[in-house]
């Protein structure tokens, strides 16, 4: 490689450990960790700045869009959600069809791909589609939760599917509209991470304001950039009962920053705040399911496994051990599902 003494390589590589926050490298006790994870809450609050596109404030309504779809263990239907002026969503409700009285409700993220319909079981037309589980690293995990008796949700996230900029629905469906959105959305104070938390507040409203939902049972699971979204969320929502975030927990140094991803991923002011282990430490004492993949290229299992021993700590210093759960399974970027899709449905 060409040695050249102005390329920025260096200055680039200094900046992680000139501003990288370490919030819980002094904290030795529950009330230090508490305290920590308090103050974490604050500034994700203020990097996201949700509140600038929505209140939460009103009634959620949804309006029923197109058919349903008849499974054996559960129905379909699509339906538009107004998150603010000029932002509507299309968001799919799962409603098993053996419903206890008051049932579990999961807000389910997906990840980059064809959209929303790849956690589904559905075509990009909304006909019944069974996707092969060899080249749908997202396991259909909406439908499963649905499967397993669990009010779903699952909104069609900002950039992704029928979520794209008009001029990108022409093009193939792994093509997203995340760039531009990402470079015309910073601007504002907001990143394309602020308005798919917008989404998935929004989504866990509706089903804490439904009467066959325990409200206090509402939950978060994503995958990959969903599983970005769905931690920053729960940080944003402490009456969130349980989180599962697959192939995210990691280091920003050894995934985000050492290799090309989606400029979704990249939101100012983080590293300022804490490494992604400490975003989920703040989670602390709520309930809370990682997976991670042996093979995952993305999310290199190493810095996963070093993040888990981070989370470890501070949910062990909070005396909640049993809150946290680690599955590092055999596998790819990619969910798993072997165990936290029951443990979300119980």
């Amino acid at each position: 490689m060409k040695n050249n003494i102005y390329s920025p390589d260096e200055f680039i590589k200094g900046l992680y450990n000139k501003f990288k926050a370490e919030p819980y490298e002094s904290v030795n006790s529950c009330e230090d960790a508490v305290k920590a994870g308090q103050e974490i809450k604050a500034k994700v609050k203020d990097i996201f700045a949700v509140e600038k596109i929505c209140s939460f404030t009103e009634k959620t309504e949804l309006t029923e869009v197109g058919k349903s779809l008849d499974y054996p263990d559960y129905t379909l239907k699509k339906y538009s959600l107004k998150i603010c002026d000029g932002l509507t969503s299309a968001v799919y409700m799962l409603m098993p069809k053996k419903l206890k009285e008051k049932a579990n409700g999961v807000v389910a993220l997906c990840g980059h791909g064809y959209g929303v319909r790849q956690i589904l079981n559905i075509s990009k037309r909304g006909n019944k589609k069974c996707f092969n589980y060899i080249d749908n690293y997202q396991k259909n995990f909406a439908a499963e939760l649905a499967k397993r008796g669990n009010v779903v949700i699952a909104p069609e996230l900002f950039g992704f599917g029928e979520a794209r900029l008009k001029h990108d629905l022409y093009k193939p469906f792994y093509i997203s509209s995340c760039d531009e959105l990402s470079h015309h959305l910073l601007p504002y104070g907001l990143t394309t991470a602020s308005v798919r938390i917008a989404q998935a507040l929004a989504c866990a409203k509706v089903l804490k304001e439904m009467d066959c939902v325990d409200e206090g049972k509402v939950s978060f699971m994503g995958i990959s950039g969903g599983g970005l979204t769905a931690l920053y969320a729960s940080v944003l929502d402490d009456s969130i009962y349980k989180t599962v975030i697959c192939g995210y927990v990691n280091t920003f140094k050894d995934s985000i920053l050492s290799m090309w991803h989606c400029p979704d991923n990249y939101i100012p002011h983080i590293l300022e705040t804490g490494e992604i282990y400490d975003f989920a430490s703040a989670l602390a004492p709520k309930e809370l399911f990682i997976e991670s993949g042996k093979r995952d290229k993305l999310f290199p299992i190493a810095a996963s496994e070093l993040a888990h021993g981070k989370i470890k700590r501070i949910y062990s210093l909070m005396g909640a051990e049993d809150k946290l759960h680690i599955d590092v399974f055999d596998g790819k970027h990619s969910v798993c599902g072997r165990k936290s899709f029951d443990w979300l449905s119980e």
